[in-house]
């Protein structure tokens, strides 16, 4: 790649980055339905022809910065997805803590997004790409065995990892994030391999 092309790619980038920035802004303190192009173009310091380039709309801006979160996210949860000797490990493993880092990076997005003025059906997208993340990857756990000779249906199983690790992550960002990615990706493991009350040592393993 030319010094020249690099450096337009990065430009892009900067451009694309403040603009998703300024919107997510505009959410948090006006929520999306009231939020205009111009509005955005003018928190993000560029002009209408410059949003238009990029964007069809407010609603392509939101789609695809959604879209892209989202596919970070799926990345992440699939590098978390085993440690380095290759021994398969749930979600949220204590010796990968990727998926979490990646919510840390991104917090301003997802706390917004998440939040009061956010946009519900996110929320429902988020869930459901942890848990095609986690369904992906389930028969690594048991490969010599057919999904139906579980003790929980698979589709049930997987529901319930992607609830419990969409609300750490809901209940992580409402508190501040006082844990490090590192120790939520333990606590997750073991809550989800031991259950609740055995992982909090009520009941004993």
């Amino acid at each position: 790649m030319s010094d020249a092309k690099a450096a337009t790619d990065r430009r892009i980038k900067r451009t694309r980055q403040a603009i998703r920035d300024a919107l997510i802004e505009l959410i948090d303190e006006n929520g999306f339905d009231s939020i205009t192009v111009q509005e955005i173009a003018e928190r993000a310091d560029i002009n209408r022809s410059t949003f238009y380039f990029h964007y069809k709309d407010k609603f392509d801006l939101l789609n695809q910065s959604s879209d892209e979160m989202l596919q970070e996210l799926s990345e992440a949860l699939k590098a978390g997805g085993r440690n380095p000797d290759g021994a398969c490990r749930l979600l949220g493993s204590s010796s990968v803590a990727s998926h979490f880092e990646h919510i840390a990076d991104n917090a301003a997005f997802y706390r917004v997004m998440l939040g009061r003025q956010g946009v519900p059906c996110f929320a429902k997208q988020m869930r459901g790409a942890i848990r095609e993340a986690f369904y992906g990857r389930l028969g690594s756990f048991r490969p010599d065995e057919d999904e139906r000779s579980l003790n929980v249906p698979a589709d049930l199983l997987c529901g319930y990892v992607a609830s419990a690790h969409f609300g750490m992550i809901e209940w992580w960002l409402e508190n501040g994030m006082t844990y490090s990615p590192a120790y939520m990706a333990t606590m997750l493991d073991q809550l989800v391999k031991h259950g609740p009350l055995n992982a909090a040592g009520i009941l004993e393993r």
